[in-house]
C-alpha cells in the first residue's frame, strides 16, 4: 500500500512540476532549436494544423508561415501552403493568401491540392 501511495505522489509531483512547462509554445521552441532533426518539420506542421483546426487563424497563419519559410522542401510543404493561404484568408490577409497560393501552384505542379489552390486563387482575384 505504501508503494502505491509513493508512486501516486511521484506521478502527481511530476505532473505538477512539468505541466506548466509542456505547452504548445514550448514544443514550437524546442522544434526550432532542433530544426536540423528530421522530426522538427513534422512538429511545426502539425501544431500549425492544430491551430487551424481549432479556428485559431492568427496562430495558424503565424505557425504555418514559419513552417513554409523554415522548411521549404518538406513533404508537408504543399499542404502547409494551402492551409497557410486559408488561414490568411480568414484573417483577411489576402495578399499573403495570394502569394502562398501562387507559390503552391508554381513550385508544386504535381500536388494533389492544385485544383483547390487554383479555385481559391480564382476567388481571390476578385478581391
Amino acid at each position: 500500500m505504501k508503494k502505491l501511495i509513493f508512486v501516486a505522489l511521484v506521478i502527481g509531483g511530476a505532473w505538477w512540476y512539468y505541466s506548466p512547462k509542456l505547452t504548445v509554445a514550448a514544443a514550437l521552441d524546442y522544434a526550432h532549436q532542433n530544426s536540423q532533426k528530421p522530426w522538427a518539420s513534422d512538429v511545426v506542421y502539425w501544431i500549425g494544423w492544430t491551430y487551424y483546426q481549432r479556428a485559431n487563424y492568427p496562430k495558424a497563419q503565424e505557425t504555418l508561415g514559419t513552417f513554409v519559410n523554415d522548411f521549404p522542401a518538406g513533404p508537408h510543404t504543399p499542404r502547409a501552403l494551402l492551409r497557410y493561404a486559408e488561414a490568411a484568408q480568414e484573417n483577411r490577409d489576402y495578399a499573403t493568401a495570394k502569394d502562398a497560393l501562387d507559390r503552391l501552384l508554381k513550385e508544386y505542379p504535381d500536388s494533389p491540392d492544385q485544383s483547390m489552390a487554383r479555385g481559391q486563387r480564382d476567388l481571390l482575384n476578385n478581391r
